[in-house]
């Protein structure tokens, strides 16, 4: 049996479109803190829908950090993009 797998460029792309139809979905990814340069290892995300996030002039990080709400309480969360590891069921190859 072969598992489905996509780049992170498409994962992105389906993200996008996923939070246009106001369909909301999951993200699995590895958790990065910068600023205390650690890990908390793999988070789970689930019910989530993209946010705007950065432009140019805002952060450095613009092309990398990735905005989303919790769709449950509305929290906004951010994390790095090429962090990602899966979407829904869908595994997110590097």
């Amino acid at each position: 049996m072969s598992e489905l797998t996509i780049t992170p460029i498409k994962a992105l792309e389906l993200m996008r479109e996923l939070s246009r139809q106001c369909i909301p979905f999951s993200i699995k990814y590895l958790s990065y803190n910068e600023t205390e340069k650690k890990s908390e290892g793999f988070k789970i995300e689930e019910d989530i829908s993209l946010e705007k996030g950065y432009r140019r002039n805002q952060s450095n990080k613009h092309d990398i950090l990735v905005s989303y709400s919790r769709i449950r309480t509305g929290e906004r969360r951010q994390f790095y993009y090429p962090l990602l590891i899966q979407l829904n069921d869908i595994k997110v190859r590097p």
